[in-house]
This record gives C-alpha cells, sequence and structure tokens, in this order.
C-alpha cells in the first residue's frame, strides 16, 4: 500500500512529451525472441509493484475461492481483477445474487500486481489447485481486438491482458518519457489505450514531422511479465507499466493531501 502511495506524488509524468527514443530491448513477447537468462526477482517484483489489482476477501483477509464443473472435474478458481470497478460490479452483479448471506460479509481488498505476481510463482511450486487469474477490462480487450483486426489478423480475439505502447515504425523504437526527479527515461506500458492515444497525439504536436513515424502497438501483460523475468537485456529495466486513470485515481485517493509531482515542460 505504501508503493501506491509513492506512486500517486510521480504521476505528473502524463502530461510529458516524448521526445527520445529507445531502440532494442530485445523484442517483448510478440515482437520477437529474447534470449532466457533470469532476473533478480526483486527487479521483476519492483516493477510490479507500483500497480494494484483488486480481489475479494472476507473478514478474515482470506481469498474468495469460486467451483466450477469443467469437463465433469471441479475447477477452483480466485479472481483479482485490474479494476475495482469491475471487482465491485462482480460482487453486487454475480455473488450478492448467488450467495446474498456470504457476499454481505465481503469486500473488495486492493494488492499490487508484484502480489498476485509472487502468488501465482508460489503456487507454482506447490503445484497448487486453484487458479490465479487476472480479469482484465473488457473495454480494453475490444480496444486490443479492433487494433489486431485492423492490422490485418482479421477475426483474431485478443486473449490476455492488454498493455499499449507508443512506438516508432522505422526503427523499431520506444518512445520514453522522463520520471519527475530523475534523469532516466523510460518506456510506459499503458492498461488503457486512451492513455497512449492522449500521449502520442502530444508528441505529434510537438514534432510533426515524425507522425507519420509513430504507432501504438498492443502487447499482453503475461509476455511482458515474462520478458521482465528473463530477458537478459538492460533496456527491458527501461519499462514502466503505467496504471489505468481508474487506479491512479484510487492511488490519490489514499494520500489526499499529497499533490502529484509536476509534469516536466517538454523539450524541444
Amino acid at each position: 500500500m505504501k508503493s501506491f502511495i509513492r506512486l500517486g506524488a510521480t504521476l505528473g509524468i502524463a502530461g510529458s512529451v516524448f521526445l527520445a527514443g529507445l531502440s532494442g530491448i530485445g523484442n517483448l513477447p510478440g515482437m520477437g525472441n529474447l534470449e532466457a537468462i533470469a532476473l533478480p526477482q526483486d527487479q521483476v517484483v519492483k516493477k510490479l509493484q507500483e500497480v494494484p489489482v483488486f480481489t475479494l476477501t472476507n473478514p478474515k483477509g482470506e481469498f474468495v475461492v469460486l467451483s466450477r464443473n469443467n469437463a465433469s472435474k471441479p475447477i477452483s478458481q480466485v479472481g483479482f481483477f485490474i479494476s475495482k470497478q469491475d471487482a465491485q460490479k462482480f460482487l453486487d452483479n454475480r455473488l450478492k445474487k448467488e450467495n446474498p448471506q456470504l457476499a454481505s460479509t465481503l469486500q473488495v481488498r486492493p494488492l499490487s500486481l508484484a502480489d498476485y505476481y509472487k502468488i501465482v510463482q508460489e503456487s507454482k511450486k506447490k503445484s497448487d489447485s486453484v487458479i490465479y487469474t487476472l480479469v482484465p477490462t473488457q473495454e480494453q480487450v475490444a480496444s486490443a481486438t479492433s487494433m489486431l483486426n485492423q492490422n490485418g489478423q482479421k477475426g483474431q480475439q485478443f486473449n490476455g491482458i492488454p498493455l499499449f505502447v507508443p512506438k516508432f515504425k522505422k526503427d523499431n523504437s520506444y518512445l520514453t518519457i522522463p520520471v519527475p526527479k530523475g534523469k532516466e527515461r523510460y518506456i510506459p506500458f499503458f492498461f488503457e489505450k486512451e492513455q497512449a492515444v492522449a500521449l502520442l497525439d502530444e508528441f505529434k504536436k510537438a514534432v510533426p514531422k515524425e507522425a507519420d513515424n509513430t504507432e501504438i502497438q498492443v502487447v499482453d501483460l503475461y509476455g511482458v511479465m515474462e520478458a521482465l523475468n528473463s530477458s537478459n537485456d538492460p533496456g527491458i529495466n527501461k519499462i514502466v507499466l503505467y496504471p489505468s486513470r481508474e487506479s491512479i485515481n484510487f492511488i490519490r485517493s489514499l494520500a489526499p493531501n499529497q499533490s502529484p509531482a509536476a509534469a516536466p515542460a517538454p523539450k524541444k
């Protein structure tokens, strides 16, 4: 939770203009192959720590495990939602109808994407029969599917958690942003297409001659997490996962008296 509050103080980067590109970073899943060599787990966790996810718990803090039959085989599942609103809707629109007594004791609890990652990793070690599912926002899945269809992949449905990445076409480099009070620049991977579009539009206004050389690419969060965990390319550390606007508002609500840092002035 403290990491969410720290992030709330740095979200002023939303207004910065991308004027620099970073080429390479090995290529992410869906963009090419990666050499497999494990990075320190603490680096992976740090990347995921700033993104909130939401699940349902009982008063003891235990996850709500849902059971269903699949081909006569029982499946136990715990849902983690990218959207807090989706988690609340699942509680209100489904669980309260199916089991109102149980639902009345449940609450939506925030965790970090790093917590989800660690839970999944631990479950693999224990051969846990419970499936820990990350649920995307359907609006963003629809946007990702539309992008695939527009790029010639007709009829293909995007499966996974979409992330949207502004990039240059010609040299396969990525638009970068400065982090407040820092000298380095980072590659933003957005959970919402609208965020990527807004920032790319700002770049086009600042550098009109490069407008036709830019695009937004959609990749899968699971593939990115695998890349963070397996790539030996130092450029992979430049990736920053940028929460949705809903999640940013949630983060800021945790520290209402903490003002976000001012956005850095655009470079020309």
